[in-house]
């Protein structure tokens, strides 16, 4: 189960950001590349979690679709089916520009506080 290292990252940040205070929600964007299964996640989330100040964080996981830049024709497109490729002329040359990541986007603390990435702010903002 890789979900239990991509949650004991999490951790990491929400520790961090949270100052180890204790946290009552956590907003993460959740690339489809990583191919995290959700259920699985929250039950290793619970484990990892457990002796922190985070263990009855609610966990919101926002799906973000993958999306490619095309080398050959310059297109941004979300690729047809599991092909990693451009769909607007269908070549293999891309970069992989969204999806390919988790992202810890808030963190709510008990209080009330919510700490934004201001990364990912200036990113859903200007979407």
């Amino acid at each position: 189960m890789h979900e239990t290292g991509l949650c004991e990252g999490v951790l990491a940040v929400v520790r961090e950001v949270s100052d180890d205070e204790p946290v009552s929600r956590i907003r993460l964007r959740v690339g489809r590349l990583q191919g995290v299964v959700p259920d699985v996640f929250e039950f290793c989330w619970r484990m990892v979690a457990e002796d922190s100040a985070a263990a009855e964080a609610a966990l919101e996981l926002e799906d973000v679709p993958v999306r490619v830049r095309c080398g050959a024709c310059g297109a941004e497109t979300e690729p047809p089916s599991s092909a990693i490729a451009c769909a607007s002329c269908g070549s293999p040359s891309v970069d992989v520009v969204a999806g390919d990541a988790i992202e810890v986007e808030e963190v709510e603390l008990v209080g009330g506080e919510v700490l934004r990435n201001p990364h990912l702010a200036a990113v859903v903002e200007g979407s």
